[in-house]
């Protein structure tokens, strides 16, 4: 019998992973060794579940949940004059570089997935076209859903408000190719990812397949207030814009709460049996930055009132995240 124990704080009950192989005689015959295979699948289930290092894990996981609803709930490139409506999908990772999705089972490094609705409106909507009004837009948005990655449920939620201040007025709408100013944004968002197993999570190393089940929730949610200045250049039916600034997370962080076990099969000879049992109980939490710098870009269609767009978000915590979705700007 192995158990692995990993103390990551004080704050953090140890992970704790415990494998149990007994060998029947023909397996032993064959020259298996019990120990042996504890230790692999030990390996195993430490590398699926992360336990060589969960603290630096669920910090990943925190600091890719702040990013991953950056730019949803508002427009950079398309100038508002009355309203808009629209929506997006994106995501963001913590510690992969630029890879944007995270394969089957755990993601292997922090992760977050989040779709949004947004709403906008110009609050010189019923002023003339030189009042200062016309410079300030207010954006609202939030979404919530639950979607399946197997062997997973997934549930997220944004929501979310902000003022955009035309700081410095664009050139003249009229011509093809047109500076659009310098934008200051600012405002609050919030937002959560929650993963929870909802069926059987195999581990298979080898000759060996724990197959287990029982309670699995990670669950990250973060508060910030971003301050961003952006600005925009018009080139006929295309716009592309870039930003830079920063979040200042009023709260961002993550847990995990794991308790499975299950039998572990042996394949040898052409045969298959049972031979014992594993278990992991694992409790940690996570932070993320309290201030995180951060830059963006991305580049937008324009077909009359119609806005399809895609959108880059890079920050210095090694956070990378990005979404593309359709406006309606009026």
């Amino acid at each position: 019998m192995l158990t692995l124990l990993l103390v990551h704080s004080a704050l953090a009950a140890a992970p704790v992973v415990t494998v149990d192989i007994t060998l029947p005689p023909q397996a032993q015959q064959a020259g298996l060794d019990a120990t042996e295979l504890e230790q692999t699948l030990t390996d195993a289930i430490g590398q699926e579940l992360h336990t060589v290092d969960l603290a630096a894990y669920m910090d990943q996981m925190a600091n890719a949940n702040v990013l991953s609803a950056k730019g949803l709930g508002v427009d950079y490139a398309s100038d508002m004059q009355r309203f808009e409506l629209g929506g997006g999908v994106g995501t963001a990772v913590n510690g992969a570089g630029f890879q944007f999705t995270s394969g089957g089972g755990l993601p292997e490094t922090g992760f977050a997935l989040q779709v949004g609705l947004m709403a906008g409106l110009n609050l010189g909507i019923a002023s003339p076209k030189e009042s200062a009004l016309r410079r300030f837009r207010l954006y609202v948005n939030g979404m919530s859903a639950t979607t399946k990655r197997d062997p997973f449920t997934a549930t997220f939620l944004n929501y979310g408000g902000h003022l955009q201040i035309q700081m410095i007025k664009g050139g003249d709408k009229t011509s093809g190719l047109r500076w659009g100013g310098l934008d200051l944004t600012s405002g609050y968002e919030f937002s959560s990812y929650i993963l929870e197993l909802n069926k059987g999570l195999p581990v298979v190393s080898d000759n060996l397949e724990w197959n287990a089940s029982g309670d699995m929730v990670l669950r990250a949610q973060a508060q910030s207030i971003p301050i961003e200045l952006s600005t925009n250049l018009h080139i006929f039916v295309v716009t592309a814009f870039v930003g830079g600034g920063g979040d200042y997370n009023l709260s961002g962080d993550s847990e995990a709460s794991i308790g499975i076990n299950g039998p572990i099969t042996l394949t040898y000879n052409g045969q298959s049996a049972d031979v014992g049992t594993a278990s992991a109980s694992i409790s940690q939490a996570g932070v993320a930055s309290t201030f995180t710098p951060r830059v963006f870009a991305g580049v937008q269609a324009d077909i009359f009132m119609v806005k399809v767009y895609g959108q880059l978000n890079v920050t210095l915590d090694h956070s990378v995240g990005g979404h593309v979705g359709l406006r309606l700007a009026f």
